[in-house]
């Protein structure tokens, strides 16, 4: 139980940062989308948070966001959170 609450934590976190980068580039979900290779509905389930998505996915919409490991780092917050 604890390791699925942890999960979902984390799904949160990195789904509230991909948001939180869209809609800081005025991007469209749809345009993001597209420009990772997704479709919008997967997209919508990474940024609720309802699933999180693999590291080829990850760096696709991060890209898609002309986005940097690093500046993506800085906006899941501190990493104690994710424990």
């Amino acid at each position: 139980m604890v390791a699925t609450e942890n999960n979902l934590r984390i799904s949160r976190q990195v789904g509230g940062a991909l948001r939180r980068l869209r809609l800081e580039r005025r991007l469209a979900m749809k345009q993001v989308a597209a420009r990772a290779g997704i479709t919008k509905p997967m997209l919508s389930r990474y940024e609720l948070g309802r699933q999180h998505p693999s590291l080829p996915n990850l760096v696709k919409v991060l890209r898609a966001l002309d986005c940097s490991a690093e500046d993506f780092g800085r906006h899941l917050g501190p990493w104690g959170c994710l424990r």
